[in-house]
């Protein structure tokens, strides 16, 4: 097992996250959601509305006829929340709330890097509670995540993992509506 050489920024599997990207930029993400179970069957019903834009089939945990692929790692059995064909690209959903940031981004990277194994591309979307809403000012006002914006970089530069993050509450005026590292016309 390795990382998937096909993450090439053409073709097929390119153009499908280029749909997914207008999906998560338009979805709304301020939902009276209260957990990360609630977010994730919010997105996947978003994809699964758009699934004909798509070259490959659209998998997720809340379809139980659909099966993905996990990756075995660290002894245990690891499962992205959806994806987009067998091995074209794995989307991992995050939902920071609380104190718990600090480890639900570094659980987000490290699954993303696990799922890479397996998939060509990886998303991973975090979606900040309210409590967070201080964090999510200094990642896209450039302030202090210096260090979490270049790591989010890297893996989109070097890994193929695309990163999202999004505030699951109303932002203030002049603060961007999402922080993405996907650009379509990056290659």
């Amino acid at each position: 097992m390795s990382f998937e050489k096909e993450g090439r920024r053409r073709g097929k599997v390119w153009d499908d996250l280029s749909v997914l990207d207008d999906v998560i930029c338009n979805h709304n993400f301020i939902i009276t959601g209260k957990n990360e179970k609630d977010y994730e069957f919010s997105l996947s019903s978003a994809i699964s509305t758009r699934k004909k834009e798509f070259s490959d089939f659209v998998i997720s945990e809340i379809d139980k006829e659909t099966k993905i692929e996990s990756v075995y790692c660290f002894g245990k059995r690891h499962r992205p929340d959806m994806a987009i064909g067998e091995d074209g690209i794995v989307i991992e959903l995050k939902y920071i709330k609380g104190k718990e940031k600090v480890d639900s981004i570094k659980q987000g990277i490290g699954q993303s890097i696990f799922y890479r194994l397996k998939y060509k591309f990886g998303v991973m979307v975090l979606i900040l509670s309210k409590d967070n809403e201080e964090l999510y000012e200094d990642i896209v006002k450039n302030e202090r995540e210096n260090d979490l914006e270049e790591i989010l970089q890297y893996l989109a530069d070097e890994l193929n993992i695309f990163t999202y993050i999004i505030p699951a509450f109303t932002i203030k005026k002049g603060v961007a509506r999402i922080y993405k590292t996907f650009n379509p016309n990056k290659n």
